[in-house]
């Protein structure tokens, strides 16, 4: 109710709009009108028709285009599931705002869907092409899906390893990610500077672990600041830009869902706060044979965190 009429007083129809904005709103149910003195009012009435008769007409509208924009609400006559959306969708992560809406609704529909999500997971198996995109990292392995980059989508399994590191880094696309199990403390961070204000730089690929720290990197850890903290719970769902630096501190049985865009630059940095070192990650194409080999995951692991997401009730 708005703050004018809670101190002048309300009429019963004032109480009957107001209250209809939060069913509309799904505050409420419907129910709730009936109990109101002004329900049966005749203005009460014809506010009611009018709000039943655009609800019958956004039923019967044609369905919205398939390019950017959030999932629509399935319609009775479609049955059009997650699957079928994602076969048909495009993102333009060039426009960021609407991307991150369709993304974002797009992991969520699908964490409530496990029926979907076992059949992508098990999947995986019978595509060569997939198998050969899942990897393992010291924090994190991560199982690929579905891949449509070309209409601006991959969708990943992550599953966190018993490695938790306060590792700051960004990525190479921007992405939406939503937690299914576990939980992580998530930072953002602040960086005094631009660490690709030069753009490509080809001396990087020397320095691709803790282990060949880049040593041109020196203070720029001094200029990273956090600016946000927050516990990221199973339910949690964001969207982060490439240019954003993060770190996600795990609990054990960590899953989420992450739906990425195409890259955006050509390498994307990790540093060790602890350590005061740098370095850089790019991708696969652009990693040295081994590098490619020693995160490479297997017909025998992929099996292996199949079988952990069935104990884990993901799938």
């Amino acid at each position: 109710m708005s703050p004018t009429r809670d101190v002048v007083g309300a009429s019963d129809l004032d109480v009957f709009a107001d209250t209809l904005a939060d069913v509309i709103a799904g505050q409420y149910p419907a129910d709730e009108l009936n109990r109101l003195p002004g329900a049966t009012s005749p203005a009460a009435l014809r506010i009611r028709e009018a709000y039943a008769e655009s609800l019958a007409a956004r039923v019967t509208q044609d369905p919205p285009a398939r390019h950017g924009g959030p999932l629509p609400e399935p319609l009775p006559h479609q049955g059009e599931s997650v699957l079928d959306h994602l076969g048909q969708l495009t993102v333009d992560w060039n426009d960021f705002e609407a991307a991150g809406e369709t993304t974002r609704d797009v992991v969520q529909r699908l964490a409530d869907d496990k029926e979907s999500l076992r059949k992508l997971v098990y999947d995986v198996e019978h595509k060569p092409e997939l198998l050969a995109m899942c990897e393992r990292h010291q924090l994190l392995d991560y199982i690929v899906l579905y891949d449509a980059l070309d209409r601006g989508i991959r969708l990943r399994l992550h599953i966190s390893t018993d490695d938790h590191f306060d590792r700051p880094h960004d990525h190479r696309f921007s992405f939406s990610s939503r937690i299914l199990t576990g939980g992580y403390t998530h930072t953002w961070y602040h960086m005094d500077g631009d660490l690709y204000g030069d753009g490509p730089d080809p001396e990087a690929r020397q320095y691709l672990s803790r282990h060949t720290p880049d040593p041109r990197a020196h203070g720029h850890l001094d200029k990273l600041t956090p600016h946000i903290v927050r516990w990221e719970a199973p339910g949690s769902c964001y969207t982060l830009h490439h240019s954003a630096i993060h770190t996600t501190f795990t609990t054990p049985d960590t899953v989420s869902l992450f739906l990425r865009g195409p890259v955006e630059k050509d390498r994307s940095v990790i540093m060790d706060k602890e350590e005061g070192a740098l370095w850089w990650r790019f991708g696969r194409q652009d990693e040295p044979e081994e590098r490619r080999r020693e995160k490479s995951m297997g017909l025998d692991a992929y099996r292996q965190i199949r079988d952990r997401l069935e104990k884990l009730g993901v799938i």
